[in-house]
Formats: C-alpha cells, structure tokens, sequence
C-alpha cells in the first residue's frame, strides 16, 4: 500500500471521479425529480430510487467515501496527521488563537468529574470511566481560535471605539453595521461555539474552518472553536472536558482576554461527533446548574455509538459512513490489546467481543449516557434546539429518535436494561419539561452534507441552519429586556467532591490542589458555587424557554394545501445562492410575512434565511422535510421506522441483530490481512501494559485510576507515549494543495459574498461622489463645516470622559479614606470626639458617593454624565447634517 499523503489520495480517487461521472449520466434520467416535488418519505434502497443530485454532489460524496476506504488501509496516526495539515485562511476571514488557561480547565475537571459521580450507585461513577485523574493528562495546552469575516470584525472594532454611532451613522448612513444573512442588523454580541466532527478521532479546526466561516456570516456571529483532544489517545470523557473548558472559558474569561460573553448570546453548533458530544455538554450544563446557551444547533449528531437503529443496516450507497465500522491497519495507536470487553448474543451462543469496537470509549462504555445521549434518562430541559439529518444518511434514525426523545421526554425513557445498569436515569425521565424542537431532513442528503458545501443540499442546510440561529439570537435578546420567567432549571445537589487534579501542559500531573471552595456545601448547585469562587456575575438562566411572538410578528400560519401546521417561516436570502424557483420578479408575502410560491392551486414554500420563529404553536416538535430543491413539507405523523415502539427495548444497546457481525467479519479480515503488524503492535503494548501495572501509569501519580487500554495516560513508557500522541499533539503534516482546493471550492459562496459587499461599498461611495459633484460651493462649505463641528464634539466628549475617569478617582480615594477611618481605634475622649464631626460629615459625603457597600452606587451616575455629554457635543450636529442630506 502507497504512503498517505496528498498523491496517493490523488491517484486513489481518479478511478472513482470518472466512474461517478459514468454512473451520474447514465442514472440522471431515472433519478431526475421536478423541482416543485415535495420530499419523499421512503428512504432511498439503490442508487435508481436515490433521488438526482448535481454531479458535482455525487463526486463530492465519492471522493470522500473512497478517502475514507483509502484511509483504513493505513494506521490511525496518518489520517489523524492527514486531517490536521494547515489549511490557508482567506484574506477576508479573521482567525485569532486562543490558549485556555489551566484555571479554567481544573474548574470544568471539577464540575465533570462531580457530575460523573452520579453514573454509579454511592457516587462510583468515576469508576466506570477509570477514574478522576487519567482523563485530566494532556500533551498540549488546550486552544482554540477566533473565526470571523474580516468585514464583520472591523466593524464591530468601530462600534466598540465609539459607543454612540449616530453620528457615524449621519455621515455614513446604516451600511457600517454589522448584517446577518436575513438582512437584519445584528444588536449586541453573538457568539458560536463550534465542535467539530470527525468520529471523536480525526479532522481539526483547519478542515472545518470552511464550514465554520459560512456559519457565522450567515448568523452575522463569530464564531469560537476549541481544539479538543481526540481518540484513541485521549478517549471519552477527555473532549467533553475540553469542551466544557471552552464554554467557561466563554462566560468567565481571565484578565487579559476577551469580555465575558452572556450566556444568551452564545449558540453550540456541531456536526456529526460534535453534535453527539455537545447534546452531552448541555446535560452537563442542565444537571450541575449551569447557565444554558440561547440555543444550539446540530447537524447529524452521533448519539448512538452503538449502532441499535434499523438505518444502519439499510443501504448505504447515498452515505459515506462506512458501515462495516473504522477499521485500520494495526500501529503503536492503535488497536489496543484486548479487555474491556461485552456479552452479545449471537443466534442464541453467548460471545465475548474483547477487541474495542469503537476509537471514542472501551466498549463497556458503549451504553454510557454521556458517550451515547440516546441513553440519557431525559433530554428535557436544554434550550431550543436545531436538528438537522440527511435522507440518504444510515444514522437517520438514531437522529430523527433524539429529537424527538428531547421533544417527548416522557415518551421515550431510556431501554430497561439501561436504566438497570445506569439508575440515576430513572429519576430523570419525568423531571425536566419538553424540550424545544426543530427538526429537519433533507432528501437523499448524506452525512452533514455541508461537508461538500458548494452543492445544493450544503446550501439548503446552511440556510436552515442560519433561519434558526438568527431567530435564536434575536429572541434570547428580547427576552433580556422582557419580564423573568420563572426558572425551569432543576439543578441535582452537587455530587461528593471530585478529584480536583489540574495537569500539567506537557502531560505531567502538577500536585494537587489545596482544598477547593467548591467543597464548602453539598446542597448549593455547583455553577453558584463555582461562580461565587470565581466572582462572576453571569446569573444561571437554567431552562431558556423560547420568547412568544408579539402581535406585530404573529405566529406562521399553516399551509394552505396542508393539514398540519408544522412548516417553518421563511423569508429571502441574502447569500447569493439558488434561490426557491419561481415564475415571477417577486413571490406573494402572506400577512405573517412568510413567502411562497404558487404551483397551479397549491402553494409551496422554500427554505430561505429569514430569522422567524419556528411554528411550534402548543408543541414542542416542528418536524419538516426538505425536498432536493428546498421544497419544506411537514414529516409524517405515522410509520416512521426510528419511531417503532418495537425497538424501544433494544435502542442504545449492543445485540446480535445489530451490525456487530458485520463489524467482526471485518475485523477478523483485517487481523488475518496485517497479522504482522498486529502480532508486533500487541506484543509492544502488552509489555507495556505490563510495566504500567508494576511501576505505574503514564505520570507515576495517577493514583487508584485504571486509564482505558488505549489511552495514552495508561502507558508507562514516555518514549512511547511521545510517538503516540505525536499526531494529535504535534502534527508535523505539511499543507496539502488538494486539500487547499477543496476548502477553496468550499468557500465559493463566501467569496461571492464578500464580493457583492465590495461592490455595494463601490457603489454607495461612487454615490457619495456624485452627490459631492452635484453640491454647490455653499453647500460644500455647510458639509465641511458640519465634518469639523463633529471632529469638534468628538474632542469635547473625550474630555468629558477624562473628567469622568478623574471624578471616579476621586471616589476612589474617598472611599480608601473611609475605610482607613474605620480600621483606625475610635478615641474615648468627647473632644477627640468633638474635634472630628466635620470629619464625619465629610467621610457621609463620601459614603454617599461610593459603591453598593459603602452607599448609593456612582457608575451608573458616571455613565449617565458621559451620555449626556456625548448626546450634548453630537445631538445638534446630526440633526444639521440631515437637514444638508435632505
């Protein structure tokens, strides 16, 4: 087999792209649907029922297929290196890094190791994941990166510099602001938290940042993306902990780096693995008191690593999910020597599978809830959510399941043999209230289509993805401003205390910590806890429960041609793309301001950017289907497969009747082809395993913790352990020009995008010049001017503001001298006493003037006098320079 690298992936995939081209021509005819059809109902069974796509979707989807197929004949570390090379940032995009500080990472320890308490019966959940301290090892600090438009950035630079922008606005007019993809102004900061996907085990920021970039122009956002560590060095619940680092990292930032971001003006966003991990992220949140973001966004979540859905046994040409399971030749990563093992019955013969099945957990973790969340006693209680899977997709299912279990908490409680092997999640299934639900499926789409994100299904999913984001932080903004609903949030007492260990940067365990504040209660939930010991003042919001439309917005009206009311409102699209087909300039706007198009005596509507409430009406659940060309209808009530009361008791579950034979036949073949490699891989890591038992883990202080055979904390020699972790903690991959190329084909409506903005700017200001051409010299004067009266309120408001920082020192000292008053001994003597009444009157001035514990507080007084002196200097000049515009 040829090495991995950019040619022999190149000449891997040139049979397929013209055999794709072949198979496309021939099947178009038969595969071609009209562009008004709505979306089928049955999944596809061949590649003749699979509906058509573009061509350039279906050699998108075989490349990868054939990449993946590719990839398993090599170890793990190749394609983990492979898809960690460095991608270029386009000019028009900001990218920042971020390192999170060993702080924030012993806290998120602290509140995941508390919470994993709760698994086992007597606080011994820790136990079943191998401990508190294993998972806390890592081999590089944990980072992220900042990921904008360029455009967006300066803007927001701009209004932070000036916090009043009208006269900005009187100069320039409104196209300073920043713009979501509906064409609405963004007010106040909006912030998305991305993890990527890649089956726990492969992909990085770089191959991501594509989609990532989409994402939050179109959301008008930006977006923060933290750099988890990956399996099978570092397997559950270690990115789990890094993603909840990134989140505290968020809301409670160290000095020196960004301003706290408030809960609500942060949506999750994941894809595929990402999705899965951050569905287990917001259980967290809900069950140790957190506060809950406005929403989150998922796009083909992984929640069921066990694979106990029908889908996954279906056809899987319209998918590029092996289906056979991840298997790859035998190396020093991985697979790991043989234990952790699981009964299955097989035809009725009870068989132990020792050999780890999935990269992500040993496989008695399969069933965890957090590794699994379809196993989740309830998924109630978490903010508003968007769902989104493909049609063609074999984890369909297992998707359109999740949803629906996090809209019906109560309907679909976890498989007995579930709740007898985890019983705290029998407590939870009645306790929290429905969840908010959007769930959508695109027809004869594959797994997170927006991976190929210059086809038409890509396009659709974005725009899906966006009309909800930007409604999710339009309504978590009006609902600051509106009165407080009662609180859903049912926060459990803070389990026993947990281990507490922060580690080191390098790998190594640094000593523990002296007693945390975190243990001073048992009955106080953590958040506050931690909150107060952190002295954050980001109130827990628990529940977000969606904002009710006022009379002004109204509520979608159902479809005129349908039954039910379950279609989501729609509006334009900014982002250049296809549009909804149409017979007309301009297509008919109904009073709710959603927009169709009529076909003969029906009306149909398309999936657009609008930012509009989804129709849940008195439900929970808006489920939809979207049709190739973006037709939306609502999904069927009755014969869902993933919605068989039959499975019930084996969802979440290992059986026989599941793909575990497919995956052992694989398996056995793949042994029997490297037999040499796996002799040599097992022999090494046995010996290991061997010495770790004797002389200890990893770092020698792991104490009682039994890391998972194939973590690397559970080596013993750092040699090894350093040729392990090599391709996760410091890949050495160099940039790839094929894979540049994708990202640049990927990033096609981007730069349209960014084009359509130069070219606006271009045009307002040759405008701008005609209108100066057109002026007379009299009113070219009353500009100038009026410029310079501006410049001139500019100056006197600075000023204003120097006098406000002196009166605050002011304050300051005042407040310095009454507390040195009351520290110093009173005198008994009466004219001691006598002596010092103006003393005391002149320190109650101050007190007058000082913060909350000494009196009335003064910020507020103090901004009200920098306003007014702003408002004074510029009011009259705007007022003027309209009047000249006019």
């Amino acid at each position: 087999m040829p090495a991995y690298g950019t040619t022999s992936v190149a000449f891997a995939a040139g049979p397929t792209i013209v055999s794709t081209f072949l198979s496309h021509v021939v099947t178009w005819p038969t595969r071609r649907r009209p562009r008004n059809a709505e979306s089928s109902s049955v999944p596809p069974t061949s590649l003749e029922t699979l509906p058509g796509n573009q061509l350039r979707y279906d050699e998108g989807l075989n490349v990868v297929r054939r990449f993946l197929e590719f990839a398993s004949h090599h170890g793990v570390e190749q394609v983990q290196g492979y898809t960690a090379q460095p991608v270029p940032v386009p000019r028009w995009v900001r990218r920042k890094e971020a390192t999170i500080p060993e702080a924030l990472i012993a806290d998120a320890a602290d509140i995941l190791a508390r919470h994993l308490e709760s698994y086992g019966p007597d606080g011994s959940g820790l136990k079943l994941v191998g401990g508190g301290k294993w998972w806390q090892v890592r081999g590089r600090e944990l980072e992220g990166e900042w990921v904008e438009m360029r455009k967006d950035y300066e803007r927001r630079k701009e209004a932070k510099r000036m916090k009043r922008r009208s006269w900005m606005g009187a100069l320039r007019g409104r196209s300073g602001a920043v713009k979501d993809d509906s064409g609405g102004e963004v007010v106040g900061d909006r912030v998305i938290l991305y993890i990527h996907g890649g089956a726990f085990f492969f992909s990085s920021l770089d191959m991501h940042r594509y989609q990532i970039q989409r994402h939050a122009r179109k959301a008008g956002a930006r977006a923060f993306v933290p750099n988890y560590r990956l399996s099978p060095q570092y397997p559950f619940p270690c990115g789990l902990h890094d993603s909840i680092a990134a989140y505290l990292y968020l809301i409670d930032p160290p000095p020196g780096h960004h301003a706290p971001i408030a809960p609500e003006n942060i949506i999750f966003m994941g894809d595929s693995a990402g999705g899965g991990m951050l569905l287990s992220l917001l259980v967290v949140i809900r069950e140790m008191g957190l506060p809950m973001p406005a929403a989150a966004s998922l796009m083909s979540p992984w929640v069921d690593l066990t694979h106990s859905m029908p889908s996954i046994m279906e056809w899987d040409g319209g998918d590029y999910i092996p289906t056979v399971g991840f298997h790859y030749q035998p190396s020093d990563v991985w697979p790991p020597i043989p234990g952790d093992g699981i009964k299955v019955d097989l035809d009725g013969r009870e068989v132990t599978v020792d050999d780890q099945i999935q990269l992500y957990c040993p496989n008695t973790l399969l069933t965890h809830p957090l590794v699994s969340p379809i196993n989740n006693g309830s998924l109630g209680g978490l903010c508003p959510l968007y769902i989104s899977a493909g049609g063609a997709e074999v984890l369909r299912d297992e998707i359109i399941y999740v949803a629906h279990k996090a809209s019906h908490p109560t309907q679909y409680a976890p498989a007995e043999a579930t709740l007898a092997e985890y019983p705290n999640e029998a407590a939870l299934v009645d306790k929290y209230p429905p969840t908010y639900v959007e769930l959508q499926v695109f027809e004869g789409a594959c797994h997170v289509a927006t991976t190929l994100a210059w086809t038409r299904s890509a396009k659709h999913i974005f725009r899906g993805t966006a009309n909800f984001n930007i409604w999710a932080f339009k309504d978590a903004a009006q609902s600051r401003s509106a009165p407080a609903a009662p609180s859903r949030a049912n926060s459990m007492p803070c389990a026993p205390p947990g281990m507490g260990l922060s580690m080191g940067s390098q790998g190594t365990t640094t000593s523990p910590p002296e007693p945390s504040p975190l243990d001073s209660t048992a009955s106080e939930p953590i958040w506050a806890v931690w909150r107060r010991k952190r002295s954050v003042e980001i109130p827990s919001n628990g529940t977000r429960t969606p904002r009710k439309p006022s009379p002004s917005e109204g509520y979608p009206r159902p479809l005129a041609s349908e039954p039910t009311a379950l279609s989501m409102s729609r509006g334009n699209s900014t982002d250049g793309e296809e549009a909804a087909p149409s017979s007309s300039d301009e297509e008919p706007t109904t009073p709710s301001g959603r927009h169709f198009k009529h076909v003969g005596h029906l009306v149909v509507e398309h999936i657009l950017v609008r930012g509009s409430r989804p129709a849940w009406f008195d439900s929970h659940m808006v489920a939809e289907r979207v049709s190739m060309h973006g037709r939306i209808t609502p999904m069927e009530k009755t014969g869902i497969p993933a919605l068989d009361p039959a499975l019930r008791p084996h969802i979440g579950r290992v059986t026989g009747a599941g793909p575990i034979r497919t995956w052992l036949k694989k398996r056995a073949d793949w042994d029997k082809r490297y037999a040499k490699e796996l002799k040599h891989n097992r022999a090494v890591r046995l010996a290991d395993r061997a010495e770790a038992e004797k002389q200890g883990f990893l770092t020698r202080d792991l104490g009682g913790d039994r890391p998972p055979l194939g973590a690397l904390a559970g080596l013993a020699n750092p040699e090894l352990a350093k040729r392990v972790g090599k391709s996760v903690d410091a890949p050495t991959h160099r940039e790839s020009k094929a894979v540049a190329l994708w990202a640049h084909l990927a990033e096609g409506p981007d730069i349209d995008a960014v084009k359509r903005e130069r070219k606006s700017s271009e045009d307002r200001a040759s405008m701008e010049k005609k209108s100066e051409e057109g002026r007379s010299p009299a009113q070219r004067v009353s500009v100038a001017l009026a410029r310079k009266s501006v410049d001139m309120g500019r100056k006197s408001v600075d000023m204003g503001r120097k006098s406000v920082d002196m009166g605050r020192k002011s304050v300051d000292m005042g407040r310095k001298s009454v507390d040195h008053g009351r520290k110093s001994p009173v005198p008994s003597s009466q004219s001691v006493d006598e002596q010092s009444v103006g003393g005391r009157k002149s320190n109650k001035v101050l007190q007058n003037s000082l913060p909350a514990e000494h009196g009335e507080p003064t910020e507020g007084k103090t901004e009200d006098v920098s306003e007014k002196l702003e408002g004074s200097a510029i009011g009259g000049v705007e007022a003027k320079l309209e009047r000249l515009d006019a």
